[in-house]
């Protein structure tokens, strides 16, 4: 066993410990590995916010490799999130790539959260801020979400091309927002206000050739999936559409080898939908720079350019220093937009950040500053957005 300790240049460090088999001799690549590897990787995190108080935080995450096995045997994960003023967030994944013996992906979440701090602007593409409401916490209530997913992925048809598996999908959430106070949820009231039940099944298909899952250099990745919540199984009834496509290419400049990453996202939903299920733009995956879920709609689309490269490698640790920047736009619908809303009224937003790997490619910790017309965010996480 080896223990290495790296320092980053921010509030939070990164431990990685690397478990190999006893009687290994040298240190080999994972990909090159003729039994088990295990890597745990750990990054606490502290921060202080005026209205959340001293913030903590942790995140885990333990790969373990075997040649068998692609991209990895199995991947856990424990994101623990806690304040001194009632922020609590705990998420428990697992996923591994054989299931009961049989070549089935298999992967399960479990997250329970408490968010004194969630956000509502209303319904549609063009809802209003304003800074001084901002403030004075006009868009905040509290919330408390309790979510259990599995997903099951299984491989039929794979070719030089790529392959194409088919998911199977069970969710079960319970959402409870808070009723009281002036701010503008208790005010607009829209469904979902009182809390409830929503327990979908649903499935999906997905076409993968990228060289890599973590930090693709070339390739694309198709996804489309359809959810459903039956009427007699939860508080909404409703059913839920969508798609991806990513495409990445590697750029002809010596020395860098810089990636040009592309990805387009669209969701639609349809029935007795609650606020919170409902598509929205606006945190670390979709418009980085805006407010978390600062557009909701009957139906989303966005897309995400990003320049990455990697700056500095030390081969004998698998260290990567690297930076990127990106171009985010997108937009919410409701049932009252008409056509020739597909092509305007897009929110732009544009940024850059810094991402490290350390002891495996496979695991990014990334910082991203994204910019808005309405406000800047900076988001740190494990992994490249896409």
């Amino acid at each position: 066993m080896s223990r290495r300790i790296c320092f980053l240049p921010a509030l939070f460090c990164l431990l990685a410990v690397t478990v190999r088999p006893a009687n290994s001799q040298m240190v080999v690549p994972a990909a090159e590995a003729v039994s088990d590897t295990v890597i745990t990787a750990f990054v606490p995190a502290a921060a202080y916010a005026s209205d959340l108080g001293l913030v903590g935080g942790l995140i885990i995450n333990r790969f373990n490799y075997h040649p068998r096995y692609t991209p990895y045997r199995t991947f856990s994960e424990l994101r623990l999130v806690v304040s001194t003023r009632r922020l609590f967030d705990i998420r428990l994944l697992h996923e591994q790539t054989e299931t009961l013996g049989h070549p089935v992906r298999s992967r399960w979440v479990l997250n329970a959260e408490r968010q004194p701090r969630d956000h509502y602007f209303g319904i549609g593409n063009d809802t209003p801020f304003d800074a001084d409401s901002w403030d004075e916490r006009y868009y905040f209530f509290e919330i408390a979400r309790y979510i259990a997913e599995y997903s099951g992925r299984k491989n039929f048809y794979t070719s030089r091309r790529g392959k194409l598996d088919a998911e199977l999908i069970l969710k079960i959430s319970h959402v409870m927002p808070e009723q009281a106070g002036s701010h503008l949820l208790a005010l607009d009231r829209p469904r979902g206000t009182e809390g409830g039940w929503v327990n979908q099944i649903g499935a999906g298909l997905i076409w993968e050739n990228r060289d890599s899952e973590f930090a693709a250099t070339r390739g694309n990745r198709l996804e489309i999936k359809g959810l459903w919540a039956p009427d007699p199984v939860g508080s909404y009834p409703m059913t839920a559409l969508s798609g991806g496509f990513r495409q990445f290419v590697s750029l002809p400049v010596p020395h860098f080898h810089p990636v040009l990453a592309g990805r387009i996202t669209g969701s639609w939903v349809s029935g007795k939908v609650p606020f919170w299920e409902k598509p929205y733009l606006g945190d670390e995956y979709t418009l980085r720079g805006y407010p978390l879920y600062r557009f909701r709609g009957d139906a989303s689309l966005c897309m995400n350019l990003e320049l990455r490269t990697w700056l500095y490698e030390y081969e004998p640790l698998d260290f990567k220093f690297g930076a990127h920047v990106f171009h985010d736009r997108g937009r919410v619908f409701t049932h009252e937009d008409t056509l020739p809303e597909l092509f305007r009224s897009y929110h732009h937003t544009f940024g850059g950040g810094v991402a490290t790997a350390l002891f495996t490619p496979d695991f990014i910790l990334r910082i991203d500053l994204g910019v808005s017309e309405e406000m800047y965010r900076l988001y740190m996480n494990v992994g490249y957005m896409f």
